[in-house]
């Protein structure tokens, strides 16, 4: 017979109280039967092996009796290998468990020192479950989105059937159950995950969060370091540099030149410094004429213009006096008879050369006298003013030819000056001075570049993690996939292997239920928790015992015939009479039990309670303990 692992099987079961053993019994492989009455304790039993291989019993599913216990000690084959665990008893959930890596008997002479302890759940030291796994060879599957993973407690709860539980539910029951943690749990017991599927998840979420970290390091140095139109590698810095080097060294070799040309040059650089500073002091002087001769031709041109408005003045009043002269003359000659204004008769004057019109004696000739001698000043002052104007005209006249041939020795001796700044080594020195400017430019983007040399060496460094991350992430994906499309198919088959044994449990099962008599398919959900029958969820209360029963029988069977499953090839059953299942209908299914278990391919365990058993099972190679009964209890509590 071929072990197919993983393969769990109990050795022994020790239940101490205050020291004293209460319980102590050996299991074998194959069917283990723990008969005896009703309220024999046998359930109480089949609680002890639930919670001594790691199984947790909540503050209200302790019975009284086993609280009244100390210790459970279990031997136990992981793979074959010989283990012993122990848990104390407490009326509280998640306790932790003491490990002895080899047999109960070495266990419990060993003290307290050839045990390790564990706790519950995982923290900063390792659960029992890890450990378990480990030896189990199950992978530690994460379900969800949380980091959390699969513990032996859930792996139990589809292996343990017991009488708390409703017999609907392929699970034992528990709170906070969720449809992903009994998928999860159920798809392992299948055989679709394996170690090499988990640890690529778990390395491709790591590689994943990697490549964020460096893809985002990439482009930071890019944004901060790279310039626009230009790879930032390792060839462009090094083509820049070997460009920038040539700049250098040619501008190198103009400054040796040019300064070779400046000190060849130094005689006549002293001429043209002389001959510099003789020509700026003539420009400076003509420009100092040419003020001074502006501004004397700006005053003349001024009082000019003044002179043209006096003289024109002065003519107007002549010609002014020249006509009331004349009309003078024409008024007196005038003898008016009637008034101008009323048209009066004027009678004549009896003063001589009194005036025509008003009769009153005048001196005409004192008149023209005093016209006379304002025509004469006035004419004088024209004159005058004409001369000065004509002097001041032929001065306007010199001044403008002055000014014109001064700003021509101006220009010229400007244009002298500015040939001269251009003599040879003023033009040299010009030049030395752009080229090391232009060195310093060129010495400035060499620093810069090594500066940029250290974060082309971090991007290089950047760039080959992201891609040996994207191989890693790229292999990782091929084996989930890969992985998945294999589960997919191993999912199916397994399934298909449960099935075609829990039909055969139902046809084989007394004629109690047609539809079982019947039975074409059957189809179970982990996630859903549930099982029906040719499509039908709902039997009586005993056909649902019957049905659960076969599922859990069945997932076993199937193990311990197909190598693929990851099932540990073992179970607890403490419903095999329940919901008033009839004497013949359970020992019917005790001999199909049996059957299936010592004619399977691979060592398998099946722990069972009840108070009817078969007659032809009833013997030491099946049965564990006494038959219990109310005066022989399976806990001996009173010995202790």
């Amino acid at each position: 017979m071929t072990l197919y692992s993983p393969n769990l099987e109990v050795v022994d079961l020790s239940i101490f109280r205050r020291g004293n053993t209460v319980f102590s019994e050996t299991f074998h492989s194959g069917l283990n039967i723990i008969r005896g009455e009703n309220s024999s304790g046998k359930s109480t039993i089949m609680d002890f092996i639930f919670f001594g291989l790691g199984g947790d019993l909540l503050d209200h599913q302790w019975r009284e009796s086993a609280l009244l216990c100390d210790t459970v000690t279990m031997g136990v084959k992981l793979n074959g290998k010989d283990v012993t665990l122990q848990r104390d008893v407490e009326q509280k959930s998640s306790q932790p468990m003491r490990i002895f890596f080899g047999p109960s008997d070495e266990a419990l002479k060993s003290g307290a020192s050839g045990w390790e302890r564990y706790s519950f759940r995982r923290g900063k030291s390792e659960s029992f479950s890890q450990v378990m796994f480990r030896l189990l060879g199950l992978p530690e599957v994460q379900y969800g989105e949380a980091n959390t993973k699969i513990t032996i407690n859930q792996v139990l709860r589809l292996l343990y059937s017991d009488q708390l539980s409703s017999v609907e539910k392929i699970f034992r029951s528990q709170p906070f159950d969720d449809a992903i943690t009994r998928q999860t749990v159920g798809h392992l017991l299948l055989g679709a995950f394996s170690e090499e599927y988990y640890a690529a998840k778990l390395n491709l979420k790591a590689y994943e969060a990697e490549m964020k970290d460096v893809s985002a390091r990439i482009k930071t140095l890019i944004r901060i370091h790279g310039r626009e139109g230009h790879p930032l590698t390792e060839d462009w810095l090094n083509e820049e540099y070997r460009t920038l080097q040539k700049e250098l060294d040619d501008l190198n070799g103009q400054i040796e030149k040019t300064e070779e040309q400046v000190f060849s040059a130094q005689f006549e650089d002293r001429l043209s410094l002389n001959d510099q500073e003789a020509t700026y002091a003539r420009v400076k002087s003509l420009q100092a004429d040419i003020g001074k001769i502006k501004e004397e031709l700006d005053f003349l041109e001024l009082e000019a213009s003044d002179s043209v408005e006096f003289i024109a003045s002065l003519t107007k009043k002549l010609d002014a006096l020249h006509e009331s002269k004349m009309v003078v003359d024409e008024l007196n000659s005038l003898q008016f008879e009637f008034c101008p204004a009323c048209f009066a008769p004027i009678h004549g004057s009896e003063v001589e050369g009194a005036c025509s019109l008003c009769k009153q004696a005048s001196d005409q000739s004192h008149v023209k006298e005093r016209a006379l001698r304002l025509i004469n000043e006035y004419a004088r002052q024209r004159q005058s003013s004409i001369d000065l104007q004509a002097d001041r005209q032929r001065r306007i006249s010199d001044l403008k030819t002055q000014l014109t041939k001064v700003t021509e020795l101006w220009e010229q001796a400007g244009r002298h000056y500015t040939v001269s700044l251009r003599s040879p080594t003023t033009e040299l020195r010009t030049r030395l001075r752009s080229l090391n400017r232009e060195v310093g430019y060129a010495q400035r983007k060499l620093e810069e570049l090594a500066a940029r040399k250290s974060a082309v060496a971090e991007l290089k460094e950047a760039q080959r993690q992201r891609d040996a991350l994207q191989r890693k992430i790229d292999d990782a994906r091929s084996i989930i996939e890969t992985t998945e499309r294999r589960d997919r198919d191993q999912i199916s088959k397994a399934r298909r292997y449960i099935e075609l044994e829990v039909l055969e449990f139902l046809r084989n099962d007394l004629e109690r239920q047609s539809t079982f008599k019947n039975a074409d398919t059957v189809d179970f959900d982990f996630d859903g928790d549930r099982i029906s029958v040719n499509g039908e969820s709902f039997f009586s209360a005993s056909s649902m015992a019957y049905l659960r029963n076969s599922f859990i029988a069945s997932f076993a069977v199937a193990a311990a015939n197909q190598a693929s499953f990851s099932h540990p090839r073992f179970l607890l059953m403490d419903t095999v009479e329940d919901k008033g299942m009839e004497p013949d209908r359970s020992k019917n299914f005790q001999r199909l039990l049996y059957n299936k278990s010592s004619s399977s391919k691979s060592p398998n365990q099946m722990i069972i309670a009840t108070s009817m058993i078969a007659p032809e099972l009833d013997v030491p190679e099946i049965t564990v303990g006494d038959f219990y009964t109310h005066q022989n209890r399976t806990l001996r509590l009173s010995n202790a």
